[in-house]
Protein backbone atom coordinates (compact mmCIF):
# COMPACT_ATOMS: atom_id res chain seq x y z
CA UNK A 1 0.00 0.00 0.00
CA UNK A 2 2.75 2.15 1.01
CA UNK A 3 4.33 2.04 -2.76
CA UNK A 4 1.63 3.80 -4.53
CA UNK A 5 2.21 7.09 -2.59
CA UNK A 6 5.84 7.01 -3.28
CA UNK A 7 5.33 10.72 -5.65
CA UNK A 8 2.12 12.15 -4.03
CA UNK A 9 4.17 14.38 -2.32
CA UNK A 10 6.07 15.34 -5.40
CA UNK A 11 3.10 15.86 -7.41
CA UNK A 12 1.80 17.97 -4.60
CA UNK A 13 4.27 20.13 -4.61
CA UNK A 14 4.57 20.56 -8.66
CA UNK A 15 0.45 21.69 -8.10
CA UNK A 16 1.17 24.24 -5.44
CA UNK A 17 4.41 25.46 -6.63
CA UNK A 18 3.31 27.78 -9.29
CA UNK A 19 0.17 29.17 -6.75
CA UNK A 20 2.90 29.53 -3.94
CA UNK A 21 5.01 31.67 -6.20
CA UNK A 22 2.66 34.18 -7.49
CA UNK A 23 1.86 34.97 -3.98
CA UNK A 24 5.59 35.24 -3.16
CA UNK A 25 5.94 37.49 -6.30
CA UNK A 26 2.19 39.36 -4.85
CA UNK A 27 4.13 39.97 -1.18
CA UNK A 28 7.65 41.27 -2.89
CA UNK A 29 5.32 43.60 -5.42
CA UNK A 30 3.36 44.98 -2.03
CA UNK A 31 6.86 45.68 -0.12
CA UNK A 32 8.08 47.23 -3.14
CA UNK A 33 5.37 49.44 -2.98
CA UNK A 34 5.30 49.94 0.58
CA UNK A 35 8.68 51.34 -0.10
CA UNK A 36 8.26 53.83 -3.10
CA UNK A 37 5.32 54.86 -0.79
CA UNK A 38 7.45 55.83 1.95
CA UNK A 39 10.00 57.28 -0.38
CA UNK A 40 7.23 59.91 -2.42
CA UNK A 41 5.96 60.33 1.06
CA UNK A 42 9.77 61.39 2.70
CA UNK A 43 9.94 63.92 -0.80
CA UNK A 44 6.96 65.64 -0.62
CA UNK A 45 7.44 66.24 3.24
CA UNK A 46 11.68 67.65 1.89
CA UNK A 47 10.14 69.50 -0.70
CA UNK A 48 6.82 71.27 2.01
CA UNK A 49 9.42 72.14 4.30
CA UNK A 50 11.61 73.74 1.74
CA UNK A 51 8.97 75.94 0.50
CA UNK A 52 8.06 76.76 3.99
CA UNK A 53 10.84 79.33 3.89
CA UNK A 54 11.44 79.46 0.34
CA UNK A 55 8.00 79.95 -0.92
CA UNK A 56 8.59 81.57 -4.18
CA UNK A 57 11.51 79.35 -5.05
CA UNK A 58 9.73 77.12 -7.22
CA UNK A 59 13.00 75.23 -8.87
CA UNK A 60 14.55 74.70 -5.33
CA UNK A 61 11.81 73.34 -4.41
CA UNK A 62 11.11 70.88 -6.93
CA UNK A 63 14.62 70.29 -6.62
CA UNK A 64 14.49 69.24 -3.46
CA UNK A 65 11.57 66.80 -3.32
CA UNK A 66 13.88 65.16 -6.19
CA UNK A 67 16.92 65.06 -4.13
CA UNK A 68 15.21 63.09 -1.39
CA UNK A 69 13.93 60.24 -3.56
CA UNK A 70 17.02 58.63 -4.35
CA UNK A 71 17.30 55.03 -4.52
CA UNK A 72 15.62 52.29 -5.53
CA UNK A 73 13.11 54.91 -6.28
CA UNK A 74 13.63 58.00 -8.00
CA UNK A 75 11.03 60.81 -8.68
CA UNK A 76 10.33 62.82 -11.86
CA UNK A 77 10.60 66.52 -11.45
CA UNK A 78 7.65 66.65 -13.40
CA UNK A 79 5.56 64.68 -11.38
CA UNK A 80 5.86 67.03 -8.50
CA UNK A 81 3.18 69.72 -7.84
CA UNK A 82 3.62 72.82 -5.99
CA UNK A 83 0.11 74.23 -4.26
CA UNK A 84 0.21 77.42 -2.61
CA UNK A 85 -2.96 79.45 -2.93
CA UNK A 86 -1.53 82.86 -1.80
CA UNK A 87 2.69 83.61 -0.98
CA UNK A 88 2.31 85.64 2.34
CA UNK A 89 3.56 83.87 6.00
CA UNK A 90 1.37 81.78 7.85
CA UNK A 91 -0.71 80.26 4.60
CA UNK A 92 -0.22 76.94 3.39
CA UNK A 93 2.03 75.38 0.92
CA UNK A 94 0.95 71.80 -0.36
CA UNK A 95 3.64 69.72 -2.20
CA UNK A 96 2.34 66.66 -4.57
CA UNK A 97 4.85 63.89 -5.56
CA UNK A 98 3.65 61.13 -8.30
CA UNK A 99 5.39 58.16 -8.76
CA UNK A 100 4.78 55.19 -11.28
CA UNK A 101 5.43 51.83 -9.75
CA UNK A 102 5.99 49.32 -11.87
CA UNK A 103 4.40 45.80 -10.80
CA UNK A 104 6.11 42.55 -11.51
CA UNK A 105 3.67 39.88 -10.70
CA UNK A 106 2.32 38.79 -13.59
CA UNK A 107 -1.68 38.63 -12.55
CA UNK A 108 -1.76 42.18 -10.55
CA UNK A 109 0.27 43.74 -13.81
CA UNK A 110 -2.20 42.55 -16.38
CA UNK A 111 -5.27 43.75 -14.14
CA UNK A 112 -3.54 46.96 -13.32
CA UNK A 113 -1.80 47.71 -16.90
CA UNK A 114 1.79 47.31 -15.40
CA UNK A 115 2.00 50.62 -13.26
CA UNK A 116 0.47 51.26 -9.98
CA UNK A 117 0.34 55.32 -9.71
CA UNK A 118 1.38 56.04 -6.02
CA UNK A 119 0.51 59.71 -4.28
CA UNK A 120 1.75 61.56 -1.48
CA UNK A 121 1.56 65.19 0.02
CA UNK A 122 2.99 67.27 2.47
CA UNK A 123 1.66 70.72 3.85
CA UNK A 124 3.54 73.46 5.37
CA UNK A 125 2.76 77.00 6.84
CA UNK A 126 5.14 79.50 5.18
CA UNK A 127 7.44 80.65 7.86
CA UNK A 128 9.04 83.38 5.94
CA UNK A 129 9.12 84.75 2.43
CA UNK A 130 12.14 85.19 -0.02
Amino acid sequence: MRRKEHGQSLVEFALLLPILLIILAGVFDLGRAYYGYVVITDAAAEGAAYGSSHPNDTAGIIARAVAASTGLVEVNPGYVEIIKPTVAVGSPITVRVSYDHLLVTPLINGALGGTLTLRAEATEVIITLD
